[in-house]
């Protein structure tokens, strides 16, 4: 008997799906989530979601791109090893986040979370090779572990002595202010100062509370056409609500999401 096409790809979905539940599905209450979230991208094809114009030779090249940056994981190394007695490891969501910032080429971009310092590394490697832009990050010293942020976390507090983006190398600290608190009592402030963002990414404390504040505050700041992007967002239902009260069909990688105003 044939197989009807239809459902081959029904049973494939149902099975991604499965695997995204063992995956993603840290509590009952975020199960409908992670079910009914779209299909996970791989970096390449999640830049053509945000950019259909782009062809998949330039989303390629932009990854590899930063694949190729000796430089750059040569810096961040020398860092990390004395600190952490390992070596840099970006996981795919964190090519997709370099990949984005360069197709962007956002003016100003607001971060929440730093720790360590890698994503803003990241970012920062993108805005230097754009020759243009500049990252403003909110953090508040994980001195210790802090439930619901870095408790999920490999490490889950600071290096003895070290502070919030530490491994930020040297020559990408042009284009970086820190500010060093709670989002909850800067992130208005600083949108008095910058009005109009192009990306806002939320990394901080992740509960849905928490969440829901940072998204909901930066939206109305963001520029037409500008990029709300979430890491951890099958976590708790902040992300999925927001986008659908939104009425935006979210892309995600790794369980790092996107949407564009």
């Amino acid at each position: 008997m044939a197989l009807d096409i239809q459902h081959i790809r029904s049973f494939l979905s149902a099975r991604s799906r499965f695997g995204r539940l063992w995956k993603w599905g840290r509590t009952p209450k975020t199960i409908p989530i992670v079910w009914r979230a779209p299909e996970a991208l791989s970096t390449v094809n999640g830049l053509l979601a945000l950019y259909p114009s782009m062809s998949k030779d330039q989303a390629h090249e932009c990854r590899m791109e930063f694949l190729r940056n000796g430089h750059f994981f040569e810096e961040v190394n020398r860092l990390l090893v004395e600190k952490r007695h390992c070596r840099v490891n970006c996981d795919g969501w964190h090519e997709f986040l370099y990949m984005v910032v360069r197709c962007a080429k956002p003016k100003v971009f607001i971060e929440t979370g730093v720790f360590d310092g890698l994503s803003s590394s990241v970012i920062l490697q993108a805005l230097h090779d754009n020759d243009i832009g500049y990252l403003v990050s909110i953090d508040l010293p994980a001195t210790e572990t802090i439930k619901g942020s870095t408790d999920g976390m490999t490490n889950t507090s600071l290096p003895p002595g070290a502070s919030p983006g530490w491994v930020v190398p040297e020559y990408l600290r042009q284009r970086y202010r820190l500010l060093l608190g709670d989002s909850h009592d800067l992130l208005p402030e600083l949108f008095r100062e910058y009005p109009s963002v192009d990306i806002f990414f939320h990394d901080s404390l992740h509960t849905f509370n928490h969440q829901y504040f940072e998204y909901t505050t930066a939206w109305p700041h963001l520029v037409d056409g500008g990029l709300l992007l979430s890491d951890d967002i099958f976590w708790n239902a902040a992300f999925d609500q927001f986008c659908r009260e939104k009425g935006k069909r979210y892309i995600h990688v790794e369980g790092f999401g996107a949407i564009r105003k």
